[in-house]
């Protein structure tokens, strides 16, 4: 009796581990056709992402206290700076459990993003796009709704280090009509608290 009692929780936890490992093969790749959603977010506004209005999205994971995407703030308001006017757009997704509403919106004032910054309760999209990373970036062509990007903003958290401009490269090539030549790249910082 007792064996048997071993044996159903032994196969109850290899089926539980097993979906778990299964629910990371299910992110999306580069080539995959995108689920649409929408965060009606705190500051008023809804975001659909199939009526971003652009040509491509952005999407970042990101965090408010991550040591990873700190640095990058002042990258990504200028990155949005530069591609934004071609029809880029950019928004931050916060999915942390264990930051609030009130934290993201905080962050995004005192940071002074210049792109929108959305919370996303319940995780809903980073499970969506199977995210693991801050930051970690996706992005969308719009008009096909599947990812043409996937990974890294670039290869340093530190600017005067960086010698791998990958975001900013596959936008580029992006909106020339290009191939994007490194479409997918390993992203690098903290784990999405869920």
């Amino acid at each position: 009796m007792f064996s048997k009692v071993l044996f159903t929780i032994a196969l109850l936890f290899t089926i539980n581990f097993s979906a778990s490992a299964g629910d990371k093969s299910d992110s999306y790749t580069v080539g995959d056709k995108v689920s649409d959603f929408t965060i009606n977010n705190y500051d008023g506004n809804t975001y659909t992402l199939s009526n971003s209005g652009a040509k491509a999205t952005v999407i970042i994971f990101v965090s408010t206290e991550c040591p990873f995407v700190q640095p990058y703030t002042d990258r990504l308001i200028q990155l949005n700076e530069q591609f934004g006017s071609q029809g880029i757009t950019i928004w931050a997704i916060n999915s942390n459990k264990t930051e609030s509403t009130e934290d993201v919106k905080n962050h995004a004032t005192e940071k002074k993003y210049n792109f929108p910054v959305l919370k996303d309760n319940d995780n809903v999209v980073a499970d969506l796009f199977g995210a693991a990373r801050t930051p970690e970036v996706y992005v969308v062509d719009n008009n096909s709704m599947t990812v043409v990007y996937h990974g890294r903003i670039d290869d340093n958290k530190e600017a005067d280090k960086v010698t791998s401009n990958d975001l900013q490269n596959a936008l580029n090539d992006f909106l020339a009509g290009n191939a994007i030549a490194n479409n997918s790249t390993k992203a690098f910082g903290c784990s999405i608290k869920r």
